[in-house]
């Protein structure tokens, strides 16, 4: 009988040509054994190679090579294909390398996206560290105001539970007030969010650790705060039908559109969410027992973030339980990034616009150059009431306006002393002390350790101002508190009142911010409570009738109510201030002018949002 070649394995003539092709193959498949091994060893040495893309496109190219050596092998020997009567395909063996190699395509093309520059990996160290500090006091500070409106609502019962009657005033104005706040504090929280969530593009070895564990629990952190507020917020109100249906409805007067509490919900509490949630929770387990974290973190003095995450995620558990078993499989296959798209919240379209698309900011200098600086403080006098605002920080949207802090004018030294040699200001000194001295000599005697602090200047410039800013009551420079926008108008009271309300607010130096913004006490001031309470009129003192306002429960004076008051006043034939200057600028153009009277009168009205400004 004659013998017929198996159709399974065609012959080959060249018998080298098959011992080379076995030797390839061989050689393919040991190589693959050591490319995993070289994975498995850096996570075992942890010698300061970055994982990506160093290691990992080591480790890929070697494998791929192996591959290729494999393929190579098989088809040297003839093994690529097997012939049957039905044709010609490949053999499964060698699909699977195929499909192993797309598969080290895919990770090299996924490694290369993973390795786009973006906002926050193009930041230097320096930056890097100065925006971690700033936007992880102001998660606290935000997350802290959250709380406290939650707190106030439930010590007030507002609103009642299972209440169908429509809400009394007192209780609509506070839960209107409220939820406005709300919203803009979350706006900040996700502003926090979307710019750290890039956490991934740092590479987790020890080469990039420090940046990727800081940014990543920075992230999750203002991403459960969002998640644990709103749940409970969200939870209250439900309680109440009328509630829901009186923050549904359209309040022009706080920016708030038909739904917003409807799509707030939706923004912030869908199943989206519950999966980042619970996404984050296992990569934080991941970092724990897998890289050390928790050690790690306490090493960069970043442990309270750690344990913040804990804190959210058990007030999570235990005021809106995650069905963990329906969304396993979502929170697995799905990264704790969002994916790039426009974040809606219930405010202007400016503002969705801005929050979502812009992600750059100007860290470290602001608009107002060094000249207008000057130019500005030649006009200003000791006791003139100046208002700034800075773009990009994230804490003016927890503040209600365009305008968010306040500030009061004193002068250089030099100039406090030539603007006080005054008769009256000389009487008003022997009146009080018996003795008939400056009024530099004055403050410095009844203040000497703020005197001095005052007279020393700061990083080589003269004090000028003195301010309520989140280290507590200071003295600063014109440099320090010029920023992007600056106003000032002039009470119009004698030398002797101004005197007073300097000395008032001498006395004041060095108490701490009020993270309350309660005006009851002057334990701890903000920035608008210090010049209030300059200016707050008493016997034998003269000074200024400046407004109040209701904001959650407390009785406060946001910097752009002071502006507006400052505005009608100014339009009236005795007002009880004269313009002084007005700084405007045009954020995209990157540009500031002295404006008008008018200009300032009208600025109070701006939204907040200032790319939005036209």
């Amino acid at each position: 009988m004659e013998n017929t070649p198996s159709t399974d394995n065609p012959p080959i003539d060249d018998t080298r040509v098959v011992r080379a092709g076995r030797i390839v193959d061989l050689l393919g498949q040991a190589m693959l054994p050591v490319g995993v091994g070289g994975l498995v060893g850096f996570y075992l040495a942890d010698q300061g190679m970055r994982l990506i893309p160093e290691l990992l496109e080591l480790t890929l190219g070697w494998t791929m090579l192996a591959l290729v050596f494999i393929a190579g092998g098989k088809l040297l020997r003839g093994r690529l294909v097997t012939v049957s009567p039905q044709g010609v395909r490949l053999r499964k063996r060698v699909v699977f390398v195929l499909v192993l190699m797309a598969l080290g395509l895919g990770g090299r093309l996924v490694m290369h996206y993973q390795q786009e520059p973006s906002p926050l990996t193009q930041l230097s160290r320096g930056d890097f560290e100065q925006a971690f500090d700033l936007d992880a006091q102001a998660y606290q500070q935000h997350a802290l105001g959250m709380e406290r409106l939650l707190r106030e609502l439930e010590a007030r019962g507002v609103p009642a539970p299972g209440k169908v009657d429509a809400l009394t005033a007192e209780d609509e104005a506070l839960l209107l007030e409220s939820f406005a706040a709300l919203v803009d504090y979350a706006v900040a929280l996700d502003a926090i969010r979307v710019f750290w969530e890039d956490w991934y593009r740092f590479d987790p070895s020890r080469v990039e650790r420090r940046y990727h564990m800081r940014a990543y629990l920075l992230t999750y952190a203002a991403e459960l705060a969002l998640y644990e507020k709103a749940s409970r917020f969200s939870q209250r109100v439900l309680a109440n039908p009328s509630a829901k249906k009186f923050l549904d409805v359209p309040h022009p007067s706080h920016n708030l559109p038909e739904n917003s509490f409807s799509h707030l919900r939706e923004e912030l509490l869908g199943a989206r969410d519950q999966a980042r949630v619970v996404a984050g929770e296992r990569y934080l387990d991941v970092l724990a027992k897998g890289l050390g974290g928790r050690g790690e973190a306490r090493e960069l003095d970043v442990d309270w973030l750690w344990s913040a995450c804990e804190d959210h995620l058990r007030v999570i558990e235990a005021v809106a339980p995650i069905d963990r078993a329906e969304l396993t499989v979502r929170a697995d296959a799905q990264i704790l990034k969002r994916s790039v798209r426009r974040v809606w919240f219930p405010v202007q379209k400016e503002t969705a616009d801005w929050m979502g698309d812009v992600r750059v900011r100007r860290v470290g200098w602001y608009l107002i150059p060094a000249e207008q600086q000057e130019q500005a403080a030649a006009l200003l006098r000791p006791g003139d009431i100046m208002v700034s605002r800075k773009n990009w920080y994230l804490s003016n949207v927890g503040l209600p306006g365009f305008w968010p802090h306040a500030i009061l004018y004193l002068g250089a030294p030099d100039e406090l002393e030539a603007w006080s040699d005054d008769p009256e200001i000389l009487d008003w000194i022997e009146l009080t002390t018996g003795e008939r001295d400056s009024f530099p000599r004055f403050l410095e005697a009844h203040f000497p350790t703020a005197w001095l602090r005052y007279r020393l200047g700061l990083e080589g410039e003269v004090n000028r101002v003195i301010e309520a800013i989140g280290e507590g009551v200071v003295f600063n420079t014109m440099g320090h508190v010029s920023g992007d926008y600056l106003a000032a108008v002039r009470p119009r009271l004698d030398k002797v009142a101004k005197a007073q309300a300097i000395t008032e607010a001498f006395s004041h130096w060095g108490k701490p911010y009020d993270f309350d913004f309660d005006f009851a006490t002057d334990h701890t001031l903000v920035c608008t409570e210090l010049v209030w309470r300059a200016y707050r009129p008493s016997e034998g003192k003269l000074g200024l009738d400046l407004p109040m306002a209701r904001v959650a429960g407390r009785v406060t004076l946001p910097a752009n109510l002071m502006v507006k008051h400052f505005s009608e006043s100014l339009a009236g034939e005795d007002s009880p201030y004269d313009f002084v200057f007005f700084i405007d600028a045009v954020e995209k153009e990157q540009r500031t002018f002295f404006s008008d009277q008018a200009a300032f009168e009208a600025s109070w009205a701006r939204t907040k949002w200032d790319i939005a400004q036209q």
